[in-house]
């Protein structure tokens, strides 16, 4: 049988543009400023930073490099391009150079030339994680719902999102490629392109992927879906594929509001999910973003009603995202922010004390920050039903102190040794706990669990916290950053969910003596609206910031510290919009660097 040929990966090239002054050097000086998005020149060991170059042949002078880096892209799947693989984009932009001096020949005659394509995609391979799901999203460009809180309505003109809807046999056409070169053992695959993402299993294409895919690893696969493909037949399929999870995106259990919600022509199927999912023994999450679109109260009370459905039929957990919006959403806010998160939070704090399934709001951090006093702390907030930690006796409100006699400090370590414990084989696990100012010591069998609980899907024995949390040691990771660098004086900046827990953290922080440190909160100004998480800020933002800080009457920083998780969607530490995060120092003329660390929105 021959072999199927590889998804052919092609770009489209800018006409070329003609006429410059000095046209070489205009070529060589866009190399060499997008060369320095790509690599960090070096001697002996030291970055060393370039302003400029010069000819070798004649006395020419010197050409500067600009300040803020090579000039954007322009089209949005160039942006996609320039923010996944940047090398791709630098052929491309070598090209486009090229042929603005020389025209292509064959036979003699001059050739036109409009795009390039991949020679050889095993030559373009990336780390992976080795999650199928960055094979079968790909497959995810479609949608059959229109939902009235749809982030893609609030998307900006310029981010870095491909507009090309494809056939979905071309969308096939690269799965399966992608799939011949996806490595989870090797920790490799194809270059990732990602961008827009709508209904997986939309796609007619989705189950066989999934089915191939199964062939190929017996990692978990995470279905996200809005349910209305989810029939009897699609999820008795789906059940042959285990492990899994389905995230289903309900919003409501009436199909009436669901329908008013979201749109669709089969609420009903997705409402009817859930029964469906816990006979076949999937677990899920049921996604709720309480959206005021008949009024505060009625929300409020179809959150309640929905989060009781969920539980009938023993979701694994029930994700209410808080609903967000961007300054592109509409020309006026659709609500109050801090009166509609307040309530919906508040209302979330509620049904836990009733509800029997663990119930998060998303953002955690904004929960937590509502809280006073102390914060970080490892607080059972949940407890997934048939879990070792809820069949051992863990209740919610309990604090944990210790994991199999280890002090716990804060909740990312109490995570992690969860973590451990969970995928170390042992059979049983020792947990102490603080409950009604009382210490109580808890055996969990781990081998007794029952659905939902699943050991491959869950890392915390059932134990649900508020999030990841704030991991400590990023402030040791600081000091050592400023000590490198001879800062005294250092400006870290953050957002405004994860400051509070940072401006706790700091004066227990071991080894900062002498050293400085100011916080400053950027604002979302790329995204605006109520878009507050620090891991969707852009270039431009920090670059705003910073400049407004120095027009002021304070000292100047010696260091500006920023955490990497806005530069980390892909590999190259570029923002949303496929910018470099060097750009930063470039414009603002203060030394910048990255803080290495995850993201806190779990």
């Amino acid at each position: 049988m021959e072999q199927p040929r590889d998804y052919v990966f092609r770009y489209p090239l800018r006409p070329a543009a003609v006429g410059d002054r000095e046209p070489v050097a205009d070529m060589v000086r866009g190399t060499l400023a997008q060369l320095l998005d790509l690599v960090a020149p070096t001697y002996q060991g030291q970055d060393v930073k370039l302003e400029g170059f010069r000819f070798l042949g004649g006395d020419r002078g010197c050409y500067s490099l600009p300040a803020g880096g090579r000039e954007a892209v322009q089209s949005p799947e160039t942006r996609n391009l320039s923010l996944y693989e940047p090398r791709l984009d630098f052929v491309r932009c070598q090209l486009e150079a090229m042929l603005s001096l020389v025209e292509l020949e064959s036979g003699g005659q001059p050739v036109a030339v409009d795009g390039f394509r991949v020679r050889d995609p095993g030559q373009w391979l990336s780390p992976s994680a080795g999650d199928p799901f960055e094979v079968y999203g790909y497959g995810a460009e479609a949608c059959d719902c229109d939902c009235v809180f749809c982030y893609h309505k609030g998307n900006p003109p310029d981010l870095a999102l491909p507009t090309r809807r494809r056939p979905t046999s071309e969308a096939f056409q690269e799965m399966v490629t992608r799939m011949r070169y996806f490595n989870p053992r090797a920790g490799t695959a194809l270059f990732p392109s990602l961008g827009t993402q709508w209904e997986a299993l939309a796609s007619p294409y989705s189950l066989p992927v999934l089915r191939l895919l199964r062939e190929r690893t017996d990692r978990p696969l995470r279905i996200y879906t809005n349910g209305e493909k989810l029939s009897p037949r699609a999820i008795e399929e789906l059940a042959a594929l285990k492990p899994l999870y389905v995230y289903l995106s309900l919003n409501s259990a009436s199909p009436e509001r669901r329908q008013r919600l979201m749109g669709g022509r089969h609420p009903e199927v997705a409402v009817g999910a859930p029964s469906l999912l816990q006979e076949a023994g999937i677990p899920f999450a049921a996604v709720v973003v309480p959206w005021p679109v008949d009024g505060q109260a009625t929300m409020l009370d179809d959150l309640e009603a929905t989060v009781s459905y969920a539980e009938a039929h023993r979701a694994h957990l029930v994700q209410v995202n808080l609903p967000g919006f961007s300054r592109y959403f509409s020309e006026t806010p659709p609500f109050d922010t801090s009166e509609v998160w307040l309530a919906i939070v508040e209302r979330v704090q509620t049904i836990r004390r009733i509800c029997a399934t663990p119930v998060v709001a998303m953002p955690t951090l904004y929960e937590e920050g509502l809280t006073p006093g102390r914060k970080n702390l490892p607080v059972v907030v949940g407890l997934v039903a048939g879990s070792p930690a809820a069949l051992g006796g863990l209740r919610q409100g309990d604090m944990i102190t210790h994991v199999n006699a280890l002090p716990v400090r804060d909740r990312p370590q109490a995570r992690d040794l969860l973590t451990v414990v969970a995928h170390s084989g042992a059979a049983s696990a020792l947990l102490t706990v603080a409950r009604g100012g009382c210490t109580t010591d808890l055996r969990l069998d781990l081998s007794r669990w029952y659905y939902p609980y699943s050991p491959e899907m869950d890392h915390h024995l059932g134990v649900v916290m508020l999030g990841q949390g704030f991991r400590t040691r990023y402030l040791e990771d600081l000091r050592d950053i400023a000590r490198a660098q001879g800062a005294r004086r250092v400006l870290l900046l953050s957002s405004r969910l994860v400051k509070p827990l940072v401006e706790q953290a700091l004066p227990e922080a071991p080894g900062l003596g002498g050293i400085e440190i100011e916080l400053g909160v950027p604002p979302n100004r790329y995204l605006g609206g109520n878009i507050m998480l620090g891991d969707l800020l852009v270039v431009q933002d920090f670059i705003d910031y910073l400049k407004e800080y120095l027009a002021g009457d304070g000292p100047r920083p010696d260091l500006v510290v920023i955490p990497s998780s806005p530069f980390g969607l892909g590999s190259w530490g570029r923002d949303l919009t496929g910018r470099v995060w060097l750009d930063i120092e470039r414009e603002v003329g203060l030394p910048v660097a990255l803080l290495p660390c995850e993201t806190v929105y779990d």
